[in-house]
C-alpha cells in the first residue's frame, strides 16, 4: 500500500530506521524440539521399551530355568539307625534343579507373538512421532500466519489513524462534518480490536508451540510465506507409499501378533513335555544309604483341559479378526489422508492465486479511494470500505499462503516422503 499522507511517510521512515527484529526460528528447530521433548513421544518410547521387555520376558520363560532351595529344620530328637541319621537334630537340605521345556508349543508361539508386538510398538513410536511432527508443522504455520496478520493489522491501524487525522484537518477547514470525524474514530477503534485479536492469536499459538517443543518462539517478525504455486507430483506416487507408512506396518504386525496368540491358545490342547534334573544335599543320610548328595533326572508329560479352553480359543480367534479389521481400516485411513491432503493442495494453490490477485487489486483500490476522497469525488464510506477490503484481502492472502505451505508438508508426512 502506498502512503501519501505526510503522517504515513513519517511512520514508514521510522519503520525503515528501526532496529531489525528477530524472525521466527526455522521450522526444523521446532521439529527437533518436538522429537526430543513432546510428551507423546516420551510415552511412545516408553511403550516400545516395555514391549521389547515383554518379548524378552516371554523368551526367558521358554528357555531352561534353574532353581535352588535350602531348608534348615530343628528336630526335637535325633533319630539314627546303624549310625546313619534319619532325622538329625539340626537337619539341612538343599536342592538345585534344572528344568528344560522340550515341547511347549503354546509358550514358543507366544514368544513369536511378543516379538511381533515389540516390532509393532517400534513402528507405533514412529507413527506417534510423525503425528507430533504434523502437529508441530500445523502450529508453526498457524503462528506464522498470525504474525503476518498482526503486521497487517498494525499497518491497517496506522492507515486509519492517518485517515482520522486527515478527516479532523478537513473538518476544521469546513469541508467535512463532525460525523465524518466520528466515523473515522470508530474505524480506528474497530481496527484496534482487530489488532488485539491478532495479537491474542499469536500468544496462544506461540504458547502451544512452546509447550510441545520446549522451544520458545521469537515472535517479533513472521517468517517469509512464499510458494511458487507448483503442482504436486501425481497422487499415485504418494499412494504407493501408503503400505510403507509406520501406521500400516504397526497395524500389520499387531495383526500377526494376534494371529500368533490365537495359534498359541489352540496349542494348549497339545501336551507339554519337560525334562528336569536336580541335585540334592542333605545331612539326613539314612534314606540315601549314607550319601549326602544325590541327583535325579526325568521327563514329564502333562496335559490339561477345562471347559474354558474352547472359549479361550474362540476369544483369541475373534481378537485376530478384529486386528485384521483394524489393519484394513488403518490402510484405508492412510490412503484417505494422503488423498485428502493432496486434493487440498490443489484447492490451496487456486486459493493462493486468487488471494494474491485480490490482495493486489484491493490495495490498489484502497489507494484510489483515498485519493478520490481527498479530491472530494468519493465519500468517506467508500474509503473506509476500501480499507476494510484491503485488510481482509491481505489477511486472506497470508492465511492461504500459510495453509498451502502447511499442506505440502502434511502430505509428505502422511506419505512418509522426504520433506
Amino acid at each position: 500500500m502506498r502512503f501519501v499522507s505526510s503522517g504515513l511517510v513519517l511512520v514508514a521512515t521510522a519503520l525503515v530506521w528501526s532496529p531489525p527484529a528477530r524472525a521466527l526460528q526455522p521450522l526444523e528447530e521446532f521439529v527437533r524440539g518436538a522429537r526430543a521433548n513432546n510428551p507423546v513421544n516420551e510415552e511412545a518410547r516408553a511403550e516400545r521399551a516395555a514391549a521389547h521387555a515383554r518379548a524378552g520376558e516371554a523368551l526367558g520363560h521358554a528357555l531352561p530355568a534353574i532353581s535352588a532351595s535350602g531348608t534348615y529344620t530343628r528336630n526335637e530328637r535325633e533319630v539314627a539307625f546303624g549310625g546313619a541319621p534319619f532325622l538329625p537334630l539340626n537337619q539341612v537340605d538343599g536342592v538345585v534343579a534344572l528344568t528344560v521345556p522340550l515341547l511347549d508349543l503354546t509358550r514358543f508361539v507366544r514368544v513369536a507373538s511378543a516379538n511381533r508386538l515389540a516390532d509393532s510398538a517400534a513402528y507405533q513410536e514412529q507413527e506417534v512421532a510423525r503425528a507430533a511432527e504434523a502437529e508441530t508443522v500445523q502450529l508453526y504455520y498457524q503462528l506464522a500466519a498470525d504474525l503476518g496478520l498482526v503486521r497487517a493489522a498494525r499497518r491497517a491501524l496506522e492507515v486509519v489513524e492517518v485517515n482520522l487525522t486527515m478527516t479532523e484537518e478537513t473538518t476544521r477547514a469546513g469541508t467535512t462534518t463532525s460525523l465524518d470525524v466520528q466515523r473515522a474514530s470508530a474505524e480506528v477503534e474497530r481496527q484496534r480490536q482487530q489488532l488485539t485479536s491478532a495479537e491474542l492469536a499469536v500468544q496462544l499459538a506461540a504458547r502451544a508451540l512452546a509447550s510441545r517443543t520446549h522451544v520458545v518462539p521469537d515472535i517479533d517478525m513472521e517468517p517469509p510465506l512464499a510458494d511458487d504455486l507448483h503442482a504436486e507430483p501425481p497422487l499415485a506416487e504418494f499412494l504407493a507409499n501408503a503400505p510403507l507408512t509406520s501406521a500400516v506396518k504397526a497395524a500389520a504386525l499387531a495383526r500377526q501378533a494376534a494371529d500368533g496368540t490365537a495359534t498359541a491358545q489352540t496349542f494348549t490342547l497339545v501336551p507339554v513335555l519337560t525334562a528336569s534334573a536336580s541335585e540334592r544335599y542333605t545331612n539326613a543320610t539314612a534314606f540315601l544309604g549314607g550319601y549326602h548328595e544325590a541327583y535325579a533326572a526325568g521327563l514329564s508329560l502333562a496335559w490339561a483341559f477345562d471347559l474354558g479352553t474352547p472359549y479361550g480359543i474362540r476369544a483369541r480367534t475373534a481378537e485376530t479378526a478384529a486386528a485384521a479389521a483394524r489393519e484394513r481400516e488403518t490402510t484405508l485411513l492412510t490412503g484417505d489422508a494422503i488423498f485428502q491432503t493432496w486434493s487440498i493442495i490443489d484447492a490451496d494453490i487456486a486459493r493462493c492465486r486468487s488471494a494474491r490477485a485480490e490482495d493486489s487489486v484491493s490495495a490498489h483500490a484502497a489507494e484510489i479511494a483515498r485519493a478520490r476522497y481527498r479530491s472530494g469525488i468519493a465519500t468517506q464510506l467508500d474509503m473506509i470500505q476500501a480499507d476494510r477490503d484491503a485488510f481482509a484481502a491481505e489477511a486472506g492472502r497470508i492465511q492461504s499462503d500459510a495453509d498451502l505451505l502447511n499442506a505440502r508438508l502434511q502430505l509428505r508426512l502422511a506419505a512418509r516422503k522426504a520433506l
